[in-house]
């Protein structure tokens, strides 16, 4: 398995699950490094199914959220499938201002995300 510096990642009933290391996801270099460790990742046979677990996270910038379009295409372009969970109320309201939640699944918490796989 590669080594990470912007995710954390297990597998849960054959998911992907990623937690973001940063709590604010603005520095430029890291956002390219991130992009590059989800595209890794989204391309490996055991990352076609991703939970996104953003516990940590306080503030995404407009940079890293595009990074996470282009990861929800390339998987849905490939038959995978992504979910978000454990947004803060910082985080979700860029999702709910800028429309977003109608582009990715977003659940409450982990166990939910991971159920949600089974449907």
């Amino acid at each position: 398995m590669p080594d990470y510096s912007c995710i954390k990642l297990s597998n849960k009933d054959d998911v992907a699950v990623v937690q973001l290391v940063d709590d604010k996801v603005m520095d430029a270099e890291r956002i390219a490094v991130l992009g590059e460790e989800l595209m890794t990742l989204a391309n490996r046979d055991d990352g076609k199914r991703m939970l996104i677990n953003m516990d940590n996270v306080r503030f995404l910038s407009s940079s890293a959220i595009n990074k996470l379009i282009v990861l929800e295409r390339r998987l849905a372009d490939a038959g995978g499938d992504l979910k978000l969970s454990n947004l803060s109320p910082e985080v979700e309201e860029v999702f709910n201002i800028t429309q977003l939640h109608s582009v990715f699944d977003i659940r409450d918490d982990e166990a939910d995300a991971l159920s949600a796989f089974k449907d």
